[in-house]
């Protein structure tokens, strides 16, 4: 059994009430999704020692409707998926050998708006190889990131070192706004091919990027992001702030292709 299972428990509602929601955009149930990631690494953890690993490849069958249209709002959805599990073996205390691999497959034999998970452990070296420290694995999962900070109503400054930063009212939030405006998961910030992309959660009062209600937006030096009374200036190191954020995110390096 994954041990923490409190938080391990408490971390999945936080995917089904935020980032999960907007990303399967109500073609999957993102609890559904959530509990087949959590029961795909928990029935395949291996004891070395007195560590749990958990499997590094993940393969993901959903309906071929399902497939295409997922693809098309979330392109790099394994990439997501992978960061996700990342922080699921982090607060069920399990440790991995590497980043996950995540491979999204369209099988017929999957009824619409459901999902199937496997998982297994690559055979990477011998089977005595060390796990990976998590710190070491999101630093290698950023290390094409830039060097940004949140600057919170002129009083804070916040290094964005995480591939994902969730932002809200409640108290399991990266960074705690304890405002009655503001959402209890209000906006996320992801890492996406190297640059910041904020997400608004469907919070309430919204969420506006330089004056402009947005939904999603790729983050350039200098941007002014208010939550409700709250201003957050967007800045990266040796960027000057002059740039717009009206252009869509293009990923510019070749990918390999999804399995599919």
């Amino acid at each position: 059994m994954i041990p923490n299972l409190s938080r391990f428990e408490d971390h999945i509602q936080r995917l089904v009430e935020g980032g999960f929601a907007r990303l399967f955009a109500g073609r999957l149930h993102p609890y559904e999704v959530a509990i087949a990631l959590a029961r795909a690494m928990e029935d395949h953890l291996q004891q070395h020692e007195t560590e749990q690993h958990g499997p590094d490849v993940y393969t993901v069958r959903i309906n071929p409707t399902d497939h295409s249209a997922i693809l098309q709002t979330g392109p790099d959805i394994a990439e997501q998926l992978a960061a996700e599990l990342v922080e699921l073996a982090r607060v069920g205390g399990v440790s991995l050998t590497r980043t996950p691999e995540v491979q999204l497959l369209a099988d017929e034999d999957i009824p619409p708006r459901q999902i199937a998970v496997s998982a297994r452990h690559s055979k990477l070296g011998h089977d005595t190889t060390q796990a990976m420290p998590l710190d070491d694995m999101r630093q290698q999962m950023t290390h094409n990131a830039p060097r940004a900070t949140l600057i919170l109503d002129d009083q804070r400054e916040v290094a964005l070192d995480q591939p994902i930063i969730n932002i809200g009212r409640q108290h399991d939030n990266s960074i705690i706004f304890d405002i009655p405006g503001i959402s209890r998961h209000h906006v996320q910030i992801r890492l996406r091919f190297g640059h910041y992309v904020l997400f608004d959660l469907g919070s309430t009062a919204g969420t506006t990027v330089n004056g402009e209600r947005v939904q999603e937006r790729v983050l350039q030096s200098g941007d002014v992001i208010r939550l409700s009374d709250s201003v957050l200036i967007y800045v990266e190191e040796n960027i000057s702030p002059t740039t717009t954020s009206d252009q869509p995110l293009v990923d510019t390096q070749a990918h390999e292709p999804l399995d599919i």
